[in-house]
């Protein structure tokens, strides 16, 4: 038998385990060393079987605390106005941090094509790792037009990483979103999503680009890039189907 295939047999075999609840919903798994022994094989072998149920979102890694069991996958809507608040009706407890401090930047390519401003005009960048106290879920980047977001907000952004700018730009500008444009791609992560959502190379992510328009449908009040663990979510939406009822 190949290394490969045996790794191959020792992964179905684990997966097994872990999907008929050996090990619990959110159990802890024995050590890599008494894995290795279960399955008479080498610590190296058995690193990689985890490593690829990781990467299958099957596994996490706590650090020194150990590998568990991750929990069942999140149902989520295609839109949410408070993410931490979405959360928090599922039982769990949320948690929300800036990554740098929000502040004004030059606007990359794909920002300016999406606002319809020239590239490296100034916007107002906010990023933050969203998800519980224990596991990051997903990263969300949002830019917005200068001229929506003054010094005050921009001071609230920075001292409040949970603080709501859409609430903020509804009462100081009385506009809000109405429609929004989504793009979404499959892909590996990137080394910096790697640290900051605490997953392995290996383990999909799913990178949502979501243009928000206002009611006049020109006016862009917020772009996000928002970079989902693929495995921790089922993405959930709805649709009128104009197409097929008005069909003759």
């Amino acid at each position: 038998m190949s290394p490969d295939t045996k790794i191959d047999v020792l992964v179905d075999a684990l997966r097994e385990r872990i999907l008929s609840g050996a090990f619990g919903t959110q159990g802890r798994l024995p050590s890599l060393r008494m894995l290795a022994e279960d399955y008479h094989t080498t610590h190296e072998t058995m690193n990689k079987v985890v490593q690829q149920l990781q990467a299958e979102g099957l596994l996490s890694s706590k650090g020194r605390a150990g590998v568990f069991v991750n929990m069942p996958r999140t149902r989520i809507p295609g839109i949410t106005a408070r993410f931490d608040l979405y959360l928090k009706e599922q039982g769990l407890t949320p948690m929300e941090v800036n990554v740098g401090e929000p502040s004004i930047v030059s606007a990359p390519a794909d920002v300016a094509k999406a606002m319809s401003i020239a590239e490296e005009s100034p916007v107002v960048r906010r990023m933050r790792v969203q998800g519980t106290t224990t596991t990051p879920y997903r990263l969300a980047e949002n830019f917005y037009p200068v001229d929506l977001v003054g010094d005050s907000i921009l001071e609230t952004m920075r001292s409040d990483s949970r603080f709501d700018v859409l609430l903020a730009i509804k009462q100081a500008h009385g506009i809000v979103i109405k429609r929004v444009h989504e793009d979404v791609i499959g892909r590996l992560p990137i080394a910096l999503e790697q640290e900051l959502l605490k997953i392995v190379r290996g383990a999909p992510v799913l990178e949502v680009r979501r243009t928000n328009y206002a009611e006049d449908d020109e006016k862009v009040i917020m772009y996000n890039r928002l970079i989902f663990v693929a495995s921790y979510f089922e993405l959930s939406y709805d649709y009128i189907t104009p197409v097929w009822v008005d069909q003759k």
